[in-house]
């Protein structure tokens, strides 16, 4: 399954306006939160996947500092997938957090990073709570790598 929440359009105009991107994802996140807040998963879930996607424009252009694309990406990561998993939806959960952790190995192959940033960020997303205890009984059935993939 490929996560989409953007449509194109919208995907080319937030990676060349900086600020209405971060306007969108501030937009998305704070509404996410207060749906989950309410147990809204559903209404929770277009506007944590927006601000997951979009968080993770930031990372990929550098156009904000970093350390805050770091944590928006992060924070939007734990918000989408809480949303799949307190729905049922554990497949989709852990696509999310594969996706970002993956993002965040990325990361790490690139010269211009903070690397000690970025491996804490993939320390928590690999020991959060709501998933490190489900996953780990998952991952008998089946290879980390076969579940988190990517593509």
């Amino acid at each position: 399954m490929k996560l989409s929440f953007l449509c194109d359009a919208h995907r080319q105009e937030l990676t060349t306006n900086v600020t209405k991107a971060i306007r969108f994802w501030q937009e998305g996140f704070d509404t996410a939160q207060f749906f989950n807040e309410q147990s809204l998963w559903v209404e929770a879930i277009p506007h944590a996947g927006r601000a997951f996607e979009i968080a993770e424009i930031f990372v990929t252009n550098k156009e904000i500092d970093y350390s805050v694309a770091y944590e928006w990406f992060y924070a939007s990561t734990l918000i989408l997938a809480n949303a799949f998993n307190s729905l049922g939806y554990t497949d989709e959960a852990y696509e999310v957090m594969g996706l970002a952790i993956e993002r965040f190995d990325r990361e790490l192959s690139l010269s211009n990073v903070e690397q000690k940033l970025v491996m804490d960020y993939l320390n928590k997303l690999h020991w959060c709570d709501n998933f490190s205890s489900s996953y780990s009984e998952n991952k008998n059935a089946s290879n980390r790598s076969n579940v988190l993939s990517l593509q």
